[in-house]
C-alpha cells in the first residue's frame, strides 16, 4: 500500500515526519510526499502519486508556512477519493464550513484530539458504504496521528 504525505510544519518541527513515516511503514505503507514546495499549483507528478496512494495523510501547524498547497493536495485526494486525514492545529483558521475528514488539535491540551481518534479508529456500527469510507483512512493512518500529536505536544523535545 502506498500513503502519501502532505505537510506544513515549521524546519523545528520536521522529525515529526520521519515519526510519521516510521509509522506508516510499520503498517506497511510506501510513503511519498509532494516535492513541489512553495506553490499551491499540482505538478503532474504529485497528482500522480496522490492519485495512486491508498491514503492521503496531511499535517498542519500553525507555524508552517505551506498550508496552502497541503490543502490543495488534500483537496485532490477528495477528488480522487483516496482515504485522507488532516491533521490541523488549533492556532490555524479554517472557514467555518470546513467539515471534511480532520482533527484539530492543541498542544499544551491534547487530550480532546487523542479522544477523538481514538473514537474514529474503533468501528460502533456494523459496517455500511458510508461509514467503511469514513473509517478506512483512520483505521489505516489514526496511530500516526496518534504519534504525531505526542510528538509536538511533547515538552521536553
Amino acid at each position: 500500500m502506498k500513503a502519501f504525505v502532505s505537510y506544513s510544519v515549521t524546519d523545528n518541527n520536521e522529525f515529526i515526519l520521519t515519526m510519521l513515516s516510521s509509522k506508516l511503514r510499520e503498517k506497511n505503507f510506501i510513503v511519498t510526499t509532494s516535492q513541489n514546495f512553495y506553490s499551491t499549483i499540482i505538478d503532474y507528478n504529485t497528482m500522480s502519486e496522490i492519485g495512486t496512494s491508498n491514503l492521503f495523510v496531511g499535517v498542519i501547524t500553525g507555524n508552517g508556512t505551506e498550508r496552502n498547497r497541503v490543502l490543495e493536495e488534500w483537496n485532490y485526494s477528495i477528488q480522487r477519493n483516496v482515504p485522507n486525514l488532516l491533521l490541523i492545529e488549533d492556532t490555524v483558521s479554517v472557514h467555518q464550513n470546513f467539515n471534511d475528514n480532520y482533527i484539530r488539535f492543541n498542544r499544551n491540551s491534547p487530550k480532546a484530539a487523542i479522544d477523538e481518534i481514538n473514537r474514529r479508529m474503533t468501528p460502533t456500527q456494523p459496517a455500511t458504504a458510508k461509514n467503511s469510507d469514513d473509517i478506512v483512512p483512520w483505521i489505516l493512518g489514526g496511530a500516526a496521528l496518534l504519534a504525531i500529536i505526542g510528538l509536538l505536544t511533547s515538552k521536553d523535545k
